[in-house]
């Protein structure tokens, strides 16, 4: 069952503003080590800062709130395929526990100007489905 929807669009311009006035002060506070390391191999490293952003700030209106929340705890990487995916720290698991998800979703999409991010919370189980592998 679907339990919390968060979507996003953020402006590449903004976050290279942020990143060109703050530098690695803003990449520390919002992004972790592994996201910073992929976003800096590419060429146009503000536009995947900006889809990571997006993605964080969908979470974060799944959840509800950010309070409590350190940006660079929520983890927005890729797996073999290039799917993203969302790994989390110890702290923002026991939120996702507490409020019964087990599983998130992510999907993120760009242009030049703009990414967007598209969030899902899933919880409970349809009737006939087999467990999912939690968080």
């Amino acid at each position: 069952m679907i339990d919390a929807v968060g979507m996003d669009i953020a402006d590449v311009k903004r976050i290279k503003a942020s990143l060109e006035r703050w530098g690695e002060r803003f990449v520390t506070r919002i992004f972790s080590s592994r996201e910073a390391q992929y976003c800096r191999r590419h060429r146009d490293e503000a536009l995947r800062f900006t889809a990571r952003f997006a993605a964080k700030e969908a979470f974060i209106k799944c959840m509800g709130s950010a309070r409590g929340i350190r940006w660079h705890e929520i983890e927005l990487l890729n797996d073999r395929a290039g799917k993203p995916v969302f790994r989390f720290s110890d702290s923002i698991r026991k939120k996702l526990d507490g409020k019964k998800i087990r599983k998130v979703h992510v999907s993120i999409s760009h242009t030049a100007e703009y990414a967007v991010a598209f969030v899902v919370f899933e919880t409970g189980q349809d009737e006939g489905e087999k467990p999912a592998e939690r968080i």
